[in-house]
């Protein structure tokens, strides 16, 4: 690492900390997977084929599993109970609670914690199967909002919508239509600040497609990240050279997550492009902590698109040949690679989320 950056991963202040969800912060695809356990496959793929949008497809599939299989909330939360969850993150989580992270307080509200560390979940999952299992592993508490896909209970049945709706639609090109979560990030980045309560650097985990517009937000301060229309989005040199690259990244990658691709805008045309503006909570100490691949061994969107923004095909923190002069620069550039739920658990734990004060496991 960068002496200079060395340094500015010491900096005191507040660290934000985002995860995404399935494949991030779980072990799993929640919303094909409760479809699994429910045996609901069949009109899961129907649905596919006919090219349902993702959200309300998992709507219509709950709707279909309750009415035509009998399937209950005692169903889906039995599923949602049983879904991957590794220990070494559960157990990362826990020890940000219990040093002062801000959470949750006791009526659920967000807490002040300490000047450490804040905690959200940013995922196109829904809340009812976030909540359910956050509250299950024992880490709701450490986590201080969660935005996702709104979902409720009717007449026993499992409701979702999305995020965002079609009267509010948040014009990001490179995100599908529910949910922009670069647009959410820099909204809660705002209103946050307004609330005195800033940022001195992000750390971002993600693995899909939809985790690439925050990543350039926080990164590089521009992409369409944050919700930029696509008739104005001004890109970055480097944001541009990976959007051109999503299609193609797209048709390579068998993603796990088996969420619908959407076609990224290349930011093209000739000439020189507007400055973008400056990178949120310190720009260059923020980090993306990218997953490289999926257990089966298929690579990730994001990484795929994060690594051809790198120039290089090389690992990082994996254990390939991570240690070359590429995977250095991405480093520098603030994209960690990992593999399993363990490594990443680790590398929060090296990056200590506050120069100093490490997060000691529940043994210390």
């Amino acid at each position: 690492m960068a002496a200079s950056q060395d340094a500015s991963l010491q900096a005191q202040g507040r660290t934000l900390l985002v995860f995404d969800f399935d494949w991030s912060l779980a072990e799993e695809n929640s919303d094909t997977w409760v479809l699994q356990q429910l045996g609901a496959e069949e009109f899961y793929k129907a649905g596919r084929a006919a090219g349902t949008p993702w959200t309300k497809l998992m709507d219509q599939c709950l709707q279909e599993a309750a009415s035509k299989l009998g399937r209950t909330r005692d169903d889906v939360g039995a599923a949602l109970h049983a879904m991957p969850f590794d220990a070494s993150l559960a157990s990362l989580l826990r020890a940000l609670e219990r040093r002062g992270a801000g959470g949750k307080d006791s009526s659920g509200g967000s807490s002040t914690g300490s000047p450490d560390v804040d905690v959200i979940v940013l995922s196109d999952a829904n809340t009812v199967y976030i909540d359910t299992i956050l509250e299950h592993h024992g880490v709701a508490g450490a986590v201080m909002e969660v935005f996702t896909n709104p979902a409720e209970w009717r007449d026993g049945v499992l409701r979702v919508a999305p995020y965002h709706t079609d009267t509010a639609p948040h014009g990001c090109h490179h995100c599908p239509s529910n949910l922009c979560k670069g647009q959410v990030l820099r909204s809660f980045l705002q209103r946050q600040a307004a609330a005195g309560r800033s940022y001195a650097r992000a750390l971002y985990v993600g693995d899909g497609r939809g985790d690439y517009c925050p990543s350039v937000l926080l990164l590089h301060g521009s992409g369409s990240g944050g919700g930029t229309p696509a008739a104005t989005a001004t890109p970055t040199a480097e944001a541009a050279a990976a959007a051109a690259a999503v299609a193609a990244a797209a048709a390579e990658t068998a993603e796990a997550a088996d969420k619908p691709a959407t076609t990224a805008a290349s930011g093209g045309g000739s000439g020189a492009h507007a400055p973008a503006p400056p990178a949120p909570c310190g720009g260059g100490s923020n980090v993306v902590f990218v997953r490289e691949e999926y257990p089966d061994g298929s690579p990730c969107s994001l990484w795929v698109m994060l690594r051809t923004e790198g120039g290089s095909s090389a690992r990082d923190a994996s254990g390939g040949n991570g240690r070359d002069g590429a995977a250095l620069q991405r480093r520098r550039r603030g994209v960690v690679g990992w593999a399993r739920p363990e490594q990443l658990a680790a590398l929060l734990r090296q990056e200590s989320l506050q120069g100093n004060q490490p997060v000691r496991d529940e043994a210390a």
